[in-house]
């Protein structure tokens, strides 16, 4: 269970050896998954990904038996899981769907508690994992704990699913396209969440997708599977895009595997710049003195948080006076530490700026992150890739 810190500890290896799921008999028989086998060490993250009919979803619920194998075996810490009762196993399970699948008829601390009711948790045990949770995920519990699915929005709704499915501290987590019915932006705030999530949680997840471009920025190892449900390669992200291992893969992957490996790093990668701040209410001239000795020539309003408030040209600073939150203008996009190298060039591309203002969960101010920084990670050669 969680230590002091809230952190949950538990994590397992899976293991599929040779899983194949046949439907059918003799000539009409179909393949869905044939002879699958890899391994996911504890606390990573694999990423399923291939074409529309490679398995991937099958898959997913094999693991946790809502659908049974034809043969092979599924290992989850040395234990086949065909040995467990598949109503326990799937209490052991965290499953995070598309459709979120939130209880209408239940609030959304209801939500989050079905699994440790159902494992008849006291009541406080309860009361207090449902809290912690919901901050964990990023939602006030005072806020949020009441509400019914229907009053949230859909990265809402997508975080109580999330919590949902940690609620009992599983050792593994099974996420199906969780990200694919929210728009871009949020979806990329809440694949940068889950990375968030994992660092402190060191969990063993499986994430479907049918996006390349996902499963290289959440995958610690990727499983390329093509039709018929058959593994085309396994291994880390940047050994797929340095080596394809067939044709399939290469075109899979894409002929822009150079701008993908954009997506093996992220911002907190790079060394951030520092920009000239100052609050509402210092010393005008003290600041424009500090913008005029700094290449860059604006000054960042950051409130008594250190969260940025907006951008002051140095020609727009008095020399007396004091300085005004109105005089400040929103700029620059807000980054992530998790965001990749690739989303943070799309996020300043589109925005027209060549900086963006990298910040931490709480909306404080870590620092700059420039396009001409990411242009030159392009610009370095890497080997086979």
């Amino acid at each position: 269970m969680p230590d002091s810190r809230g952190a949950d500890k538990t994590a397992a290896t899976l293991e599929l050896r040779g899983v194949t799921k046949r439907y059918g008999r003799g000539a009409t028989a179909t393949t869905a998954v044939d002879d699958l086998s890899f391994t996911v060490p504890a606390g990573m993250i694999c990423a399923l990904v291939g074409p529309s009919g490679s398995g991937k979803t099958t898959t997913l619920r094999m693991i946790n038996r809502l659908i049974e194998p034809t043969s092979g075996e599924i290992v989850l810490d040395g234990q086949d899981v065909m040995h467990d009762d598949p109503v326990e196993l799937r209490r052991r399970i965290g499953y995070v769907i598309q459709q979120v699948g939130l209880l209408p008829h239940l609030t959304v601390g209801e939500n989050v508690a079905v699994v440790p009711r159902l494992l008849r948790w006291e009541r406080e045990r309860i009361a207090a994992r449902v809290d912690e949770l919901l901050a964990l995920v990023g939602l006030d519990p005072a806020r949020h704990r009441q509400r019914y699915p229907v009053e949230l929005s859909g990265g809402e709704r997508q975080r109580v699913g999330v919590a949902r499915a940690l609620a009992a501290d599983p050792p593994l987590l099974l996420m199906d396209e969780p990200f694919g019915a929210v728009d871009p932006i949020r979806r990329e705030r809440l694949q940068n969440e889950l990375l968030r999530l994992q660092q402190r949680l060191a969990k063993t997840i499986v994430f479907v997708t049918h996006d390349i471009d996902e499963a290289i920025k959440m995958g610690d190892l990727i499983a390329v599977l093509r039709q018929g449900g058959r593994l085309a390669q396994f291994g880390p992200p940047a050994e797929v895009l340095a080596n394809p291992a067939s044709d399939f893969v290469a075109r899979f992957v894409g002929a822009d595997r150079g701008l993908k490996r954009l997506s093996l790093e992220r911002v907190r990668d790079l060394q951030l710049g520092t920009p000239v701040t100052a609050r509402p209410g210092d010393d005008a001239a003290a600041a424009r003195a500090r913008v005029l000795d700094d290449p860059f020539p604006y000054l960042l309003l950051v409130d008594a948080e250190d969260r940025p408030i907006g951008w002051v040209d140095q020609d727009d600073i008095g020399a007396e006076g004091t300085l005004g939150a109105d005089m400040a203008v929103p700029m620059s996009p807000f980054l992530s530490p998790h965001t990749t190298l690739r989303d943070a060039l799309s996020l300043l591309l589109g925005e027209a700026v060549m900086a963006g203002i990298v910040v931490d969960e709480r909306e404080r101010l870590l620092g700059l992150v420039s396009v001409e920084q990411i242009a030159e990670r392009l610009r370095t050669p890497v080997a086979n890739a």
